[in-house]
């Protein structure tokens, strides 16, 4: 249900502003601060490109995610400046994270993140990028609180 109504506040974004959908996808690698090992994984979703000016952009972003076994939500919303006269960006911004493994503490399974990144469109409805996102606010996976459960995607984007 909760899927369905921000899809359709993704839906509706685009009927007043001037913005794309798209689906993208890629490789997730997650590492908590006291593990040796990092997990990989992949994640996929959808995202709204919102044209501000030429070259700034906001990027708002629904994503699944699974690394190791472990499935969790990523809520992006990466504000996108395009350096001048190409394709070529660097991105900022906040990342909300949703542990989804048991939602009976649901507050405790939230976290925050500060992600960055950089993206290159290779064609107008293409594009590839790589953010890695910082833990600000930490949620308690399986009991555990994790201090530093940092994130690295890197994956291809493509506009419908």
């Amino acid at each position: 249900m909760k899927k369905t109504l921000l899809l359709a506040a993704f839906a509706l974004c685009t009927q007043f502003t001037n913005a794309q959908i798209g689906i993208t996808g890629g490789y997730l690698n997650v590492k908590n601060d006291g593990a040796r090992e990092a997990s990989s994984g992949f994640y996929a979703g959808f995202y709204a490109d919102i044209d501000i000016v030429e070259s700034f952009h906001i990027q708002p972003g629904l994503l699944y995610g699974n690394a190791c076994g472990t499935n969790a939500l990523y809520v992006p919303i990466m504000f996108k400046y395009y350096l001048a006269n190409t394709d070529l960006n660097i991105q900022v911004g906040p990342q909300g994270t949703l542990i989804l493994e048991d939602l009976g503490d649901f507050k405790s399974q939230l976290g925050l993140d500060l992600a960055v990144g950089v993206g290159f469109d290779i064609f107008y409805d293409i594009f590839i990028e790589a953010k890695y996102a910082f833990k600000l606010v930490n949620e308690d996976i399986a009991g555990v609180n994790s201090t530093n459960f940092n994130t690295l995607m890197i994956g291809l984007g493509i506009t419908l």
